[in-house]
């Protein structure tokens, strides 16, 4: 007797083979918005995406419903809202990491008068997650939210400094599509080979006069860099402030080696 074969298994289905066009139309929607930070109106958003305006129209009246993206009174266009940033600092471990920088950026801002901020990697820039301002009259700091090159910020510098090969090479590869450029410059290398042996950063600031950007990596369970405490210090020559830089570089310092702490990072402070 002639026992028949099993019936074939159905090879597995690639990834590829699966759409979904309306989530695609949505996400490229999004997408489409996260680079224009002016907003676009619906023509637009319909003529760089080559669809017709009333399928983008239903899209984008699900996204303005849902608090994705956002078209204030009396304007045609459309802005992302921080909805998706909100979403991404509920994931573990980056929730835990912010819950535990609030108390300590307070501290830190407190005892020194400046502001200081928490920053990660983010598809080849650098974002900031975390930020407290200075308490004092004047202050100098940066918007939550905002993000900054990899190659010209204190942060940046630190995240790729502390980085292992195989993942400063991924960020270089990203980061390519902003500066065109896969390797690093012959002078940032050296000042990257110095950032490792001192454990932290100090530079004056590429974008504003006065200020001295200082920082320190922040390390997780795995020993592995997975983010950034810093902050702008700004100079006060009217003798108003007592925390000089040499003494907010400590104060950072010690900050960043609680919150390592509190990632679980078992190895001794940067």
């Amino acid at each position: 007797m002639t026992t028949a074969p099993p019936p074939a298994t159905p090879a597995k289905a690639s990834k590829k083979s699966y759409t979904a066009p309306a989530l695609e139309k949505g996400l490229d929607i999004l997408e489409l918005l996260a680079r224009e930070p002016e907003g676009l109106t619906l023509s637009d958003i319909a003529n760089r995406l080559s669809r017709s305006v009333s399928e983008i129209f239903r899209m984008l009246a699900v996204l303005e419903r849902r608090e994705y993206i956002v078209s204030p009174q009396r304007s045609d266009t459309y802005h992302l809202t921080l909805k998706l940033f909100e979403i991404s600092r509920q994931l573990t471990p980056l929730k835990q990491l912010t819950t535990a920088a609030l108390p300590v950026l307070k501290s830190v801002t407190r005892e020194a008068e400046q502001s200081c901020h928490i920053a990660v990697y983010y598809q080849g820039k650098v974002m900031i997650i975390a930020q407290e301002d200075s308490p004092a009259d004047r202050g100098f700091g940066v918007r939550l939210g905002a993000e900054a090159d990899l190659f010209d910020s204190c942060s940046g510098h630190l995240l790729l400094a502390f980085a292992t090969d195989e993942q400063r090479q991924h960020m270089l590869e990203e980061q390519a599509q902003y500066r065109g450029v896969t390797s690093i410059p012959k002078a940032l290398n050296k000042r990257l080979q110095v950032i490792r042996e001192q454990g932290y950063e100090t530079l004056a600031s590429p974008q504003v006069n006065g200020v001295t950007d200082i920082g320190y990596p922040i390390f997780g369970y795995t020993d592995e860099i997975m983010a950034t405490l810093a902050m702008p210090f700004l100079e006060h020559i009217d003798g108003s402030h007592s925390v000089d830089p040499t003494q907010a570089t400590a104060l950072l310092k010690d900050a960043a080696h609680t919150l390592s702490r509190a990632m679980g990072y078992s190895g001794e402070p940067a």
